[in-house]
Protein backbone atom coordinates (compact mmCIF):
# COMPACT_ATOMS: atom_id res chain seq x y z
CA UNK A 1 0.00 0.00 0.00
CA UNK A 2 1.15 3.20 -0.47
CA UNK A 3 2.33 5.72 1.87
CA UNK A 4 -0.24 8.80 2.01
CA UNK A 5 2.58 11.32 1.48
CA UNK A 6 3.66 9.35 -2.00
CA UNK A 7 -0.01 8.89 -2.90
CA UNK A 8 -0.86 12.54 -2.48
CA UNK A 9 2.59 13.81 -4.09
CA UNK A 10 1.68 11.43 -7.23
CA UNK A 11 -1.70 12.64 -7.61
CA UNK A 12 -0.85 16.25 -7.86
CA UNK A 13 2.32 16.12 -9.38
CA UNK A 14 1.29 17.64 -12.44
CA UNK A 15 -1.35 19.85 -11.84
CA UNK A 16 -1.27 23.23 -12.85
CA UNK A 17 -2.89 26.77 -12.41
CA UNK A 18 -4.28 26.66 -15.41
CA UNK A 19 -5.91 23.41 -15.59
CA UNK A 20 -7.22 23.85 -12.30
CA UNK A 21 -8.60 27.30 -13.29
CA UNK A 22 -10.12 25.26 -16.25
CA UNK A 23 -11.85 22.69 -14.41
CA UNK A 24 -12.98 25.02 -11.79
CA UNK A 25 -10.44 23.72 -8.94
CA UNK A 26 -8.78 25.47 -6.21
CA UNK A 27 -5.84 27.61 -7.40
CA UNK A 28 -4.62 29.27 -4.53
CA UNK A 29 -4.56 28.63 -0.40
CA UNK A 30 -8.19 29.09 1.19
CA UNK A 31 -8.98 29.10 4.68
CA UNK A 32 -11.53 26.50 6.02
CA UNK A 33 -12.64 29.34 8.68
CA UNK A 34 -15.25 32.14 8.15
CA UNK A 35 -13.41 35.77 7.27
CA UNK A 36 -11.59 37.68 10.50
CA UNK A 37 -10.73 34.34 12.18
CA UNK A 38 -7.36 34.96 14.00
CA UNK A 39 -6.73 31.49 15.34
CA UNK A 40 -4.83 28.19 14.24
CA UNK A 41 -5.86 27.30 10.51
CA UNK A 42 -4.03 24.42 9.44
CA UNK A 43 -4.40 24.76 5.89
CA UNK A 44 -3.12 27.57 5.77
CA UNK A 45 -0.40 27.71 8.62
CA UNK A 46 0.87 24.37 6.41
CA UNK A 47 0.03 25.15 3.10
CA UNK A 48 -1.91 22.95 1.52
CA UNK A 49 -3.34 24.20 -1.93
CA UNK A 50 -4.30 20.96 -3.18
CA UNK A 51 -7.78 19.65 -0.76
CA UNK A 52 -7.43 16.15 -1.81
CA UNK A 53 -4.58 15.28 0.59
CA UNK A 54 -4.28 13.42 3.68
CA UNK A 55 -4.82 16.67 6.03
CA UNK A 56 -8.26 16.66 4.69
CA UNK A 57 -9.37 13.61 5.76
CA UNK A 58 -7.79 13.82 8.86
CA UNK A 59 -9.56 16.95 9.72
CA UNK A 60 -13.22 15.79 8.73
CA UNK A 61 -12.37 12.63 10.69
CA UNK A 62 -11.39 14.86 13.84
CA UNK A 63 -14.70 16.42 13.45
CA UNK A 64 -16.66 13.48 13.26
CA UNK A 65 -14.53 12.02 16.38
CA UNK A 66 -17.13 12.34 19.53
CA UNK A 67 -14.31 12.31 21.50
CA UNK A 68 -12.42 15.44 20.14
CA UNK A 69 -13.25 18.56 20.25
CA UNK A 70 -13.12 20.18 16.79
CA UNK A 71 -14.21 22.77 15.26
CA UNK A 72 -17.25 22.36 12.84
CA UNK A 73 -17.07 22.65 9.06
CA UNK A 74 -17.66 26.52 7.86
CA UNK A 75 -18.33 25.21 4.35
CA UNK A 76 -22.15 26.13 4.01
CA UNK A 77 -21.03 29.89 5.84
CA UNK A 78 -18.34 30.45 3.13
CA UNK A 79 -20.35 28.87 0.62
CA UNK A 80 -22.97 31.78 1.46
CA UNK A 81 -25.61 30.02 2.36
CA UNK A 82 -27.77 30.64 5.31
CA UNK A 83 -26.49 28.61 8.13
CA UNK A 84 -26.87 30.71 11.35
CA UNK A 85 -30.54 30.59 12.07
CA UNK A 86 -32.64 27.15 12.48
CA UNK A 87 -35.36 28.76 10.03
CA UNK A 88 -33.36 31.15 7.34
CA UNK A 89 -35.76 32.69 5.40
CA UNK A 90 -33.21 35.26 3.30
CA UNK A 91 -33.38 38.65 2.50
CA UNK A 92 -36.82 40.51 3.07
CA UNK A 93 -38.30 42.19 0.44
CA UNK A 94 -37.42 45.92 1.29
CA UNK A 95 -39.40 48.91 -0.45
CA UNK A 96 -37.01 50.29 -3.11
CA UNK A 97 -39.23 53.39 -4.69
CA UNK A 98 -38.85 56.68 -3.11
CA UNK A 99 -36.97 56.06 -0.15
CA UNK A 100 -33.96 57.52 -1.08
CA UNK A 101 -34.83 61.24 -2.70
CA UNK A 102 -32.90 62.09 -5.82
CA UNK A 103 -33.20 64.68 -8.60
CA UNK A 104 -35.02 62.54 -11.22
CA UNK A 105 -32.25 60.07 -12.04
CA UNK A 106 -30.24 57.59 -9.63
CA UNK A 107 -26.88 59.19 -10.26
CA UNK A 108 -27.72 62.27 -8.54
CA UNK A 109 -29.52 61.89 -4.84
CA UNK A 110 -30.36 64.47 -2.66
CA UNK A 111 -29.37 65.11 0.76
CA UNK A 112 -27.80 63.71 3.05
CA UNK A 113 -27.11 60.69 0.73
CA UNK A 114 -25.83 62.76 -2.06
CA UNK A 115 -22.75 65.28 -2.27
CA UNK A 116 -23.78 68.81 -1.36
CA UNK A 117 -23.16 70.97 -4.49
CA UNK A 118 -22.33 74.44 -4.27
CA UNK A 119 -23.33 77.69 -6.85
CA UNK A 120 -20.07 77.47 -8.69
CA UNK A 121 -19.71 75.93 -11.54
CA UNK A 122 -17.90 72.43 -11.75
CA UNK A 123 -14.22 72.56 -12.25
CA UNK A 124 -12.77 71.03 -15.77
CA UNK A 125 -10.23 72.59 -18.57
CA UNK A 126 -12.87 75.14 -19.83
CA UNK A 127 -13.98 76.60 -16.58
CA UNK A 128 -11.94 78.87 -14.09
CA UNK A 129 -12.93 78.75 -10.40
CA UNK A 130 -13.99 82.74 -9.71
CA UNK A 131 -11.52 82.76 -6.70
CA UNK A 132 -8.49 81.79 -8.59
CA UNK A 133 -6.31 85.44 -9.32
CA UNK A 134 -5.05 84.72 -12.93
CA UNK A 135 -1.66 86.94 -12.09
CA UNK A 136 -0.77 88.25 -8.62
CA UNK A 137 2.21 90.22 -9.67
CA UNK A 138 -0.43 92.54 -11.91
CA UNK A 139 -3.56 93.04 -9.93
CA UNK A 140 -5.01 94.91 -13.06
CA UNK A 141 -5.14 91.95 -15.30
CA UNK A 142 -6.07 89.64 -11.65
CA UNK A 143 -9.64 91.45 -11.89
CA UNK A 144 -9.69 92.35 -15.74
CA UNK A 145 -12.98 89.61 -16.11
CA UNK A 146 -14.65 90.64 -13.15
CA UNK A 147 -14.49 94.40 -14.20
CA UNK A 148 -15.03 93.86 -17.77
CA UNK A 149 -18.36 91.98 -16.57
CA UNK A 150 -19.53 94.63 -14.14
CA UNK A 151 -18.37 97.37 -16.97
CA UNK A 152 -21.25 95.68 -19.20
CA UNK A 153 -23.88 94.65 -16.54
CA UNK A 154 -26.96 97.00 -16.27
CA UNK A 155 -26.21 98.19 -13.04
CA UNK A 156 -22.76 99.45 -14.36
CA UNK A 157 -25.02 101.38 -16.78
CA UNK A 158 -27.29 102.78 -13.96
CA UNK A 159 -23.99 104.28 -11.78
CA UNK A 160 -24.47 101.25 -8.82
CA UNK A 161 -20.86 99.80 -9.19
CA UNK A 162 -17.77 102.10 -9.13
CA UNK A 163 -14.15 101.30 -10.87
CA UNK A 164 -10.93 102.50 -10.03
CA UNK A 165 -9.03 104.79 -12.98
CA UNK A 166 -6.77 102.14 -13.32
CA UNK A 167 -9.71 100.00 -14.61
CA UNK A 168 -10.96 101.97 -16.91
CA UNK A 169 -7.94 102.85 -18.27
CA UNK A 170 -7.78 99.04 -18.80
CA UNK A 171 -10.79 98.96 -20.48
CA UNK A 172 -10.49 101.53 -22.62
CA UNK A 173 -7.22 100.13 -24.32
CA UNK A 174 -8.73 96.44 -23.93
CA UNK A 175 -12.25 98.13 -26.31
CA UNK A 176 -9.30 99.73 -28.88
CA UNK A 177 -8.01 96.93 -29.03
CA UNK A 178 -11.05 94.99 -29.96
CA UNK A 179 -12.09 97.74 -32.26
CA UNK A 180 -8.95 97.45 -33.95
CA UNK A 181 -8.88 93.67 -34.17
CA UNK A 182 -12.32 93.98 -35.75
CA UNK A 183 -11.31 96.86 -38.25
CA UNK A 184 -8.40 94.71 -39.16
CA UNK A 185 -8.23 92.63 -42.47
CA UNK A 186 -7.92 88.94 -42.25
CA UNK A 187 -6.91 87.64 -45.81
CA UNK A 188 -8.57 83.91 -46.84
CA UNK A 189 -6.27 80.51 -46.83
CA UNK A 190 -6.36 80.82 -50.40
CA UNK A 191 -5.01 84.57 -50.91
CA UNK A 192 -2.23 83.49 -48.27
CA UNK A 193 -1.15 80.30 -50.27
CA UNK A 194 -1.16 83.19 -53.26
CA UNK A 195 0.82 85.42 -51.53
CA UNK A 196 3.59 82.89 -50.41
CA UNK A 197 3.15 81.62 -54.48
CA UNK A 198 4.23 85.22 -55.38
CA UNK A 199 6.42 86.09 -52.81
Amino acid sequence: EWHEAHRDLAKNMYRTCYSDMAHGRETYVRSDYPAGYGGHIPSIRFDILHRNTALDRHMALRRCDPSRDAHPSFQMQLDGLPSVTAFPCGAKKNPTLGVVPHSGSTTNPRPPWGILTGKLPMLNQRAMPQTLRRNASAPTLASAGAQLAVASSPQRRQGFAQESPTAAQFRSTVEMANSEANRGFMPTEAEMLAAERMG
